[in-house]
C-alpha cells in the first residue's frame, strides 16, 4: 500500500506540472536531466521515481509541486526563500471567487459545489504560492 500511495504522489506531480505548464513527458525529462522511459514509467506507476529526480523537479518547477509526496507523512512544502510578488491579485481573486461561490444566487446557494470548487482552484493555488513566499519572507526576517 506504501508504495502504491507513493506512486500515485509521483504521477499525481507529473500530471500537475505538465497541467499547469504544457509540457510533455520528453520536456520535462530533458528539464531534470532523466530518461523519458523512466519519467514515463514514474507517471504511469510502473516505478518509483529516486529521491535525485525528485529534487530536481522540486527546483525545476517549485517546491509546491511536490505537495502529494509530502501530504504522504502530513506535511507540506514552503519556499526556504521568498520572491518577490505582489500576494494581493491573487488572494483578492480567490476571495471573490469564494464569494460568489457562496452567494444566495449560487448553483449550491451557500454550500460551495464541487464545479465551483474546481473553477476556482487556479486562484486558489496561485494565492498559496504568494502567501507561502510572504511566509518565507517573514520568517527569513524573524530568523
Amino acid at each position: 500500500e506504501e508504495t502504491d500511495n507513493f506512486r500515485s504522489a509521483i504521477s499525481r506531480i507529473i500530471l500537475n506540472i505538465q497541467r499547469d505548464t504544457g509540457e510533455t513527458i520528453l520536456q520535462i525529462s530533458d528539464r531534470i536531466d532523466v530518461s523519458s522511459g523512466t519519467l514515463s514509467n514514474a507517471l504511469n506507476k510502473r516505478n518509483d521515481l529516486s529521491a535525485v529526480y525528485l529534487r530536481r523537479l522540486g527546483v525545476a518547477y517549485g517546491s509546491h509541486y511536490l505537495n502529494p509526496f509530502t501530504a504522504l507523512y502530513g506535511a507540506k512544502n514552503t519556499p526556504l526563500e521568498a520572491e518577490d510578488t505582489d500576494a494581493l491579485p491573487s488572494l483578492s481573486a480567490s476571495v471573490h471567487r469564494i464569494a460568489v461561490a457562496q452567494s444566495p444566487d449560487s448553483d449550491g446557494g451557500s454550500n460551495i459545489t464541487h464545479r465551483e470548487l474546481l473553477a476556482m482552484l487556479p486562484d486558489l493555488r496561485s494565492a498559496e504560492r504568494a502567501l507561502c513566499h510572504l511566509i518565507a519572507r517573514a520568517q527569513r526576517i524573524a530568523a
